[in-house]
């Protein structure tokens, strides 16, 4: 089976990130401003993790949380359901439907 789009797709993600590109080129100018041979985003995202990790060795504290969720992953929220123990909660069964199945019926 053949991975990709399908022919003629128009809606490729790389043309519909203009954010993300431009701070690629931003990041390749820090790098060239740095005096690189060859700036790269990558260069110039390594100068700001540099910083960032200074920031964090100095006390800054989300310098240290941006660290620490980037490596160990962010901390899963707890959720504490109170009720009444005679009444459960109930779970209700669901189905997901494509559009195929709307018009032929078929789930």
């Amino acid at each position: 089976m053949k991975v990709g789009g399908q022919p003629g797709n128009k809606n490729s993600t790389k043309k519909r990130l203009p954010w993300s590109q431009s701070l690629k080129r931003a990041l390749t100018r820090l790098a060239a401003d740095d005096g690189e041979e060859k700036p790269n985003y990558r260069r110039g995202m390594d100068r700001i993790a540099d910083s960032v990790v200074r920031q964090a060795a100095d006390g800054n504290k989300d310098a240290w949380q941006e660290i620490a969720c980037r490596i160990e992953g962010k901390v899963g929220t707890t959720i504490e359901l109170i009720g009444d123990p005679k009444k459960p909660i109930g779970v209700l069964p669901f189905e997901f439907i494509t559009p195929d199945s709307e018009t032929t019926g078929e789930s």
